[in-house]
């Protein structure tokens, strides 16, 4: 029998979950059974690009923000991490390339 993409691709532990979000419409970019992990681009929502814009006006430019959607024991929790780098030079942590 012929492997499918998935089975060829993606790792057994997260290999349902990537096809679960690739049919959702979903865009997957990075996948890791060993770590349990999916990585995916997204299109800001509003809330975020407001935020993005006020701390760029602000005089901000190199930033890092990282939401987070926590779920434990049926248990939602929202957390929002701004993370200021003050160097002037910032590693893109995605691909470890230096940004400017």
């Amino acid at each position: 029998m012929t492997e499918t993409w998935y089975e060829q691709m993606i790792e057994e532990p997260v290999r349902e979950l990537v096809r679960l979000l690739r049919g959702n419409g979903y865009n997957t970019t990075c996948s890791c059974g060993h770590t349990m992990e999916v990585e995916c681009s997204f299109t800001t929502d509003n809330e975020t690009k407001q935020l993005d814009d006020l701390l760029f006006h602000a005089g901000h430019e190199n930033y890092t923000l990282v939401w987070e959607i926590q779920r434990i024991k049926g248990f939602g929790y929202n957390n929002l991490y701004i993370k200021i780098n003050k160097d002037k030079e910032v590693l893109n942590e995605s691909n470890g390339n230096s940004v400017v």
